[in-house]
């Protein structure tokens, strides 16, 4: 496959992914407030708290996976970087995928 087709479908992969991340972060952050809320509101139904503690743990689980793929596509868009750098170091899908790297993990 062509290196900057290449570089364009992980580019694609690493922007997904940490997006998806970001989501279910923000799920886990919206449910913990709610059961919060839940808890202090005294009419509350025990049911519906039930319910929305499942759903953050759920959430729970799925960001340690997320954080894994999103760590692997980063690597294999690293490699692939540094192995075509020589020959596509001036492309617009080098410099994509770069700027998606530096986005996902500022250094």
């Amino acid at each position: 496959m062509d290196a900057s087709r290449q570089l364009t479908i992980k580019t694609g992969v690493v922007t997904r992914l940490h997006k998806e991340l970001q989501v279910y972060r923000d799920e886990a952050d919206k449910t913990r407030n709610t059961i919060e809320k839940m808890e202090k509101d005294a009419a509350a139904d025990e049911y519906e708290i039930r319910q929305q503690r499942r759903v953050l743990a759920e959430s729970e689980r799925i960001i340690p996976d997320s954080e894994q793929r999103l760590a692997k596509a980063i690597d294999d868009l690293e490699d692939l970087l540094d192995s075509t750098e020589d020959s596509h170091g001036a492309s617009e899908e080098y410099k994509k995928a770069s700027a998606a790297i530096k986005l996902v993990r500022p250094e």
